[in-house]
């Protein structure tokens, strides 16, 4: 029964939190404000799904901040000052994040060191890298409709942005829930050394996991870029990373591993993004909101140690 009562707390805690919002602000009840809602938090939202298939093999991924600002300038770069196609500059973008993930991986499964410390230390590089490639400055986007469309262009009445949120959770659920390897990766998150002896190849698919989290990065550092007509080097600063890890713990991931949902996970970036708009709309202080964000993670991290008694 309490199982049962708390695999809905998140879906109530999103309608009755909309509810409120919409007390003092009517207009937030309208399908365009929950779109807009989505939107600004696609980017979180796509690097959240990444880091759920991370999370679900107890590992962690600091580095998707520094991932997401490196892979726009490598977007931008190769269309603007290479001048390869864009079908092959976006490739160019999401190659780098793979690789980044790629490396954490690596290291992470072949030398067995905590994900923690690879990451951050990743964090350090990849943000060093991206201010190598671009330097401080700000690059301008111009005269790259095509580019600019990923970030500002609707379908259908709806931002693009959004489509390709629903699309990335669409796929990655379909993974989880019916592939044998969404079946594998939550295996060795339950148990390492079981999926070990049932001929997992528990060293491929802890580093699969750090290439997918990096490859989301990625692609959300497109679409900032090309939501902003400008790719920098200083994006995705620090606590973007942090907005992506709550937003898997709100979903009632475990941070030891296996018990983590994409779909949960989504969940968990509307309840976000529900509390990031309400808050705006009330005014209040930057500070504030960083406290009630914060007590919001710690209480989800103890309920989710609740249901586990």
């Amino acid at each position: 029964m309490t199982h049962n009562l708390s695999s809905y707390a998140l879906p109530l805690a999103i309608v009755s939190t909309a509810l409120i919002v919409g007390a003092f602000e009517p207009a937030f009840l309208t399908l365009e404000s929950a779109i807009s809602v989505v939107h600004r938090m696609a980017i979180i939202g796509i690097m959240a799904i990444g880091m759920t298939f991370v999370i679900m093999t107890a590992g962690i991924d600091l580095s998707v901040g520094p991932t997401l600002a490196l892979s726009g300038l490598v977007s931008f770069f190769s269309l603007q000052v290479v001048g390869i196609p864009l079908p092959f500059a976006i490739l160019a973008g999401l190659l780098s994040g793979a690789f980044v993930g790629a490396v954490n991986g690596f290291v992470v499964a072949v030398f067995q060191l905590p994900a923690i410390i690879v990451t951050l230390g990743m964090l350090s590089i990849v943000r060093g890298s991206a201010l190598i490639l671009g330097g401080p400055a700000l690059h301008q986007i111009s005269n790259m409709p095509a580019y600019s469309f990923i970030g500002t262009g609707s379908v259908l009445g709806v931002p693009l942005s959004v489509w390709l949120f629903a699309a990335v959770a669409g796929v990655a659920i379909w993974v989880q829930r019916y592939t044998a390897y969404g079946v594998r990766v939550s295996s060795l998150g339950d148990n390492p050394t079981a999926a070990h002896l049932s001929g997992f190849r528990t060293r491929l698919l802890t580093f699969s996991t750090y290439v997918i989290c990096g490859t989301c990065a990625a692609l959300a550092g497109i679409i900032e870029s090309t939501q902003v007509y400008t790719a920098s080097a200083n994006f995705g600063e620090f606590g973007t990373e942090l907005d992506a890890i709550s937003a898997v713990i709100l979903g009632g991931a475990s941070l030891f591993g296996g018990k983590a949902f994409v779909y949960k996970t989504v969940l968990g970036v509307l309840f976000l993004g529900i509390i990031n708009s309400g808050l705006n709309i009330l005014n209040v202080p930057i500070a504030a909101q960083l406290i009630v964000k914060g007590a919001i993670i710690v209480a989800a991290l103890a309920l989710a140690s609740w249901r586990k008694v």
